[in-house]
């Protein structure tokens, strides 16, 4: 069930990255002239790159480090791991922001937009986070979804970029939970 859940995953993703890649430049025009006070300053805190480092890998980090600190690696394993294919896809794609923006002292790769790395770390941790702490699933998936989301309305991102991002993360943790669970328990079914 789980292969065919992963397929039908990447099947949407791949179709939803290619209907989303079409509308890049209309979803850009719209956030541009679409803003509203409230969001301006609520997505304003959440797109920030620190925020989501304490609210999606710190937080949790914490916790982890008093239940089961082999998960608290493999969280930062997927967030090193996303980081880095971001970075790389980054110098491969070259792809301008929708808006202009500061530039970085001391890399250029950052200002570039395709794919969000805010999505793709963010959507690296959601597997792991949603299965190991389902009492906060809501939490974690509203967070993720808002902060991938204010990419888009402040104009930093394309909604392609971010779509990838989100499911290139994705992938990343369920590669890296299936080799977990695959050392835990052998050969096993999962």
């Amino acid at each position: 069930m789980k292969k065919i859940n992963n397929t039908l995953i990447l099947i949407t993703g791949i179709l939803l990255f290619l209907v989303s890649y079409n509308f890049d430049q209309q979803a850009s025009l719209f956030f541009k002239y679409a803003k509203f006070a409230f969001l301006d300053f609520v997505l304003g805190v959440i797109t920030n790159f620190g925020i989501v480092v304490v609210v999606m890998l710190l937080i949790p980090s914490v916790i982890f480090y008093k239940k089961n600190k082999k998960i608290m690696y493999l969280l930062w394993l997927a967030f090193f791991i996303s980081i880095i294919v971001a970075f790389i896809i980054k110098l491969i794609v070259l792809r301008q922001r929708p808006i202009d923006t500061f530039t970085y002292p001391f890399t250029n790769v950052l200002n570039y937009s395709f794919p969000s790395m805010h999505a793709m770390a963010i959507f690296s941790l959601l597997p792991l986070l949603v299965k190991h702490l389902p009492k906060q699933k809501h939490l974690w998936i509203g967070f993720g979804l808002l902060a991938v989301f204010s990419r888009i309305y402040f104009g930093f991102h394309f909604l392609s970029d971010v779509v990838f991002g989100a499911l290139a993360g994705y992938f990343i943790e369920d590669y890296l939970l299936k080799l977990y669970e695959k050392k835990k328990y052998g050969s096993k079914q999962i």
